[in-house]
């Protein structure tokens, strides 16, 4: 018989899964993937679905935040807090980064050397201001209320090299997009001032409700996801982080609101929300501590014990960083170094 039937036979239980939690490559799984599903829905319907779980969870966590960030959040998709620490607590967490050595992770985006260290148990050990962050009550319960999963999100320090002296190629962080179909969380603690110059975080507020343009604009998009062969257009995205136009925007009664920040700034966004990395007009860096928050969208309940959730989750993450090393090392995208951050 046919070696395909049996590969496919032997991959439906990863596709079904993936279906029922946050899978979302219209390449990759035939399932998410299907024309027919999708013209019947599917893709909405997924959408709706863990729309509607998400707002249940923040629901029921709403008393870990004040009313008014809960408010902001729900109607605008992000929250914005300058001076967030205070100026000594901040300064000392600065320069611990600004002079942090050891293992990082680099490569390119665009025009832009990315350099990132993934935080872990070992890494807050010897980073005593990181550690007093990542254990704020103010900011752990922020994130657990924006997240709706009640457990910390995983933290990174990202330092970005704009215009650096590397061969251009696509920038996927620059074209407005969704990470994905359900809403999940991103965080930014900005280091360095941020405007123009180094290249902002711009969001589109209002844009991760579920109105009925954008529902049209997602299911629209998913049946031209489905393309197969020569019809799919090499340019566009196919793992389910739709890409939006200008045009689209406007039609959907949308309007980009640029972030230009002083240091010390938090922003958390739900990135369901439009959002992209600002244009750099000049050779410059970008220093944040980076949080992102993604579980499977489709569990209605939360964890009861944050703590111990958030570092089972640290430690599975770590094991498929380190996967993804290995093939990103191997084809070239990816150099790791043992030093400093390019400053």
């Amino acid at each position: 018989m046919n070696t395909n039937f049996f590969k496919k036979i032997y991959l439906l239980p990863k596709w079904l899964l993936e279906l029922l939690s946050w899978g979302k490559s219209f390449k990759n799984n035939p399932i998410i993937g299907n024309y027919w599903l999708n013209r019947c829905g599917l893709h909405v319907a997924r959408i709706v679905l863990a729309h509607g779980l998400f707002r249940f969870r923040l629901l029921l966590l709403s008393p870990l935040v004040p009313a008014e960030d809960r408010r902001h959040f729900r109607k605008h998709g992000f929250i914005l807090k300058h001076n967030f620490l205070p100026d000594a607590d901040f300064d000392k967490l600065a320069r611990e980064l600004q002079n942090y050595e050891g293992d990082v992770r680099e490569f390119v985006e665009g025009t832009t050397l990315t350099q990132r260290v993934f935080i872990t148990g070992a890494e807050r050990a010897r980073l005593p201001e990181m550690r007093a962050l990542i254990e704020s009550p103010r900011l752990d319960r922020l994130m657990r209320y924006c997240s709706s999963k009640n457990r910390r999100p995983l933290f990174y320090v990202e330092n970005l090299c704009n215009q650096a002296n590397v061969a251009p190629r696509p920038d996927p962080q620059r074209d407005m997009h969704a990470d994905t179909f359900h809403p999940c969380v991103k965080g930014w603690l900005y280091m360095d001032d941020v405007d123009e110059r180094n290249g902002p975080f711009v969001y589109v507020p209002g844009s991760h409700c579920l109105s009925w343009r954008r529902l049209k604009w997602e299911y629209r998009q998913s049946l031209e996801a489905c393309k197969r062969g020569e019809q799919r257009d090499p340019g566009r995205y196919w793992d389910g982080s739709f890409r939006v136009s200008a045009e689209d925007l406007e039609a959907m009664g949308f309007q980009p609101k640029v972030f230009r920040v002083p240091a010390n700034t938090l922003v958390v966004a739900n990135v369901y929300g439009f959002h992209r990395r600002g244009e750099a007009a000049e050779k410059s860096h970008r220093l944040t501590v980076w949080m992102q928050a993604r579980d499977n969208p489709f569990n209605p309940l939360f964890t009861l014990w944050p703590e111990p959730t958030a570092r089972a989750f640290e430690w599975g993450w770590s094991k498929v960083l380190g996967k993804l090393d290995k093939a990103k090392l191997a084809s070239g995208e990816q150099r790791n170094f043992g030093g400093k951050f390019t400053r």
